[in-house]
């Protein structure tokens, strides 16, 4: 699978023509990974996104594995609202290639292709809503335990 295939199956390229995505790629770098290579750890600041090219890494918090990110998996993606400030550690957990999208290239899109930055921005919307409504039924279904726990324990 070539990187534009990859590319093309991320929300955050969704309706971008082959050439626009080339466009932004012309910009991105690709970053090869070992075995246990931390991405960026909880606290680090950055300005970079990344994607998933090969390979896979774990989200983790205070040493526990809270997911797994795999090919054509973006992560990172809060640097393009206001978040600078990592939430949590990502490691590679084998040979991992990850493209590499700077903040300040993403933006740079605003003065030069604004079309392409507003279908960036626009998918971002979309990606980010569907992160929170399932997170949101993640906390609801974790209610629901808790409230049938507590019903069992009364």
């Amino acid at each position: 699978m070539s990187v534009l295939q990859i590319v093309k199956g991320c929300p955050l390229f969704h309706d971008l023509y082959d050439a626009e995505i080339m466009t932004i790629c012309e910009s991105c770098s690709v970053k090869t990974l070992v075995p246990d290579d931390y991405i960026f750890k909880k606290g680090d600041e950055g300005d970079e996104i990344y994607l998933i090219l090969s390979g896979s890494a774990i989200v983790s918090k205070g040493g526990i594995e809270i997911a797994k990110l795999r090919k054509g998996d973006l992560f990172g993606e809060m640097v393009l609202l206001k978040e600078n400030v990592r939430h949590a550690d990502i490691m590679s957990d084998n040979y991992t290639d990850v493209l590499v999208l700077k903040y300040n290239d993403i933006f740079g899109l605003y003065q030069t292709n604004p079309k392409i930055f507003s279908l960036l921005i626009l998918n971002l919307s979309r990606l980010l809503a569907t992160r929170l409504k399932g997170a949101g039924s993640y906390i609801e279904e974790l209610k629901i335990k808790e409230f049938e726990r507590n019903k069992k324990a009364a």
